[in-house]
């Protein structure tokens, strides 16, 4: 049986992507990129992701837009930790409420600190 944890980033900037990729496959974790929120959403429902990494500021679909869809969708208990670049304590809080478990500024955690989050989320359980 495959223990490993796996974390869906959904983020439109490939580089950050692959950094965060390189991360959480150095870690342990079973990662995988998913471009768009349109596609992230779809490669949730099929994946079945512990937890997504998910970025606001994206075309088509924004990242609060993706949050909405996966907590509207019960059948995903994924938890979903924000990271995005948007510094307004509001813009936090919005997620949050929205049922983010967490909210992560860009400029302040490099992609390993990132991971070293997640894995603090995910050892709480909830």
């Amino acid at each position: 049986m495959d223990s490993k944890i796996k974390v869906l980033i959904i983020e439109d900037n490939a580089d950050l992507s692959e950094m965060f990729k390189t991360a959480f496959d150095a870690k342990g974790y079973e990662a995988e990129i998913s471009p768009n929120g349109m596609d992230g959403i779809t490669r949730a429902a099929q994946w079945r992701p512990d937890v997504i990494l998910l970025d606001i500021m994206m075309p088509q679909m924004n990242g609060y837009e993706v949050l909405s869809a996966l907590k509207n969708n019960t059948s995903l208990p994924t938890k979903v930790v924000i990271s995005s670049n948007l510094e307004q304590e509001q813009d936090a809080k919005k997620a949050l409420d929205m049922g983010a478990d967490m909210y992560l500024k860009k400029s302040e955690h490099t992609p390993f600190e990132t991971v070293e989050k997640v894995a603090e989320l995910m050892s709480r359980g909830k």
